[in-house]
C-alpha cells in the first residue's frame, strides 16, 4: 500500500519540476525525486511533526535540496494526501483553494 496519494494538481505540479530540471541538467530531475522521496518518507512516518498550516489538519514540509514544499493532509486511512507540490517563490498560497 503507498502512504500517500496525490491530488491531481499537485501530481502535475510535482511531474512538471522534474521536467524542468531534467531540461536543464541531465540528473537533476532524478536529484528531485530523491529528495522528494526522503521528505515525503519524514512526513509519512510522522504526519504531525510538520508545521502546520491550517486548522484542518493541512501541514508544510520542505525539501532539503529543491525551492520546493510538500502541503499534505491525513486522510483517515493512515495515508496522507497532497495537496501541493509548491515552489517557494511562485504564487504563494495559490493551493489554499484545494482544501477549504
Amino acid at each position: 500500500m503507498t502512504a500517500y496519494v496525490f491530488l491531481a494538481e499537485a501530481e502535475a505540479e510535482y511531474l512538471d519540476a522534474i521536467r524542468f530540471y531534467e531540461s536543464q541538467q541531465a540528473g537533476i530531475g532524478s536529484a528531485l525525486i530523491r529528495d522528494f522521496e526522503r521528505t515525503i518518507g519524514f512526513a509519512v512516518d510522522k504526519p504531525q511533526s510538520w508545521k502546520q498550516i491550517h486548522p484542518l489538519g493541512i501541514h508544510w514540509i520542505d525539501l532539503a535540496k529543491f525551492p520546493y514544499a510538500i502541503i499534505y493532509g491525513d486522510l483517515p486511512d493512515a495515508k496522507i494526501q497532497i495537496m501541493a507540490f509548491a515552489h517557494h517563490r511562485r504564487q504563494p498560497e495559490y493551493w489554499q483553494h484545494r482544501f477549504s
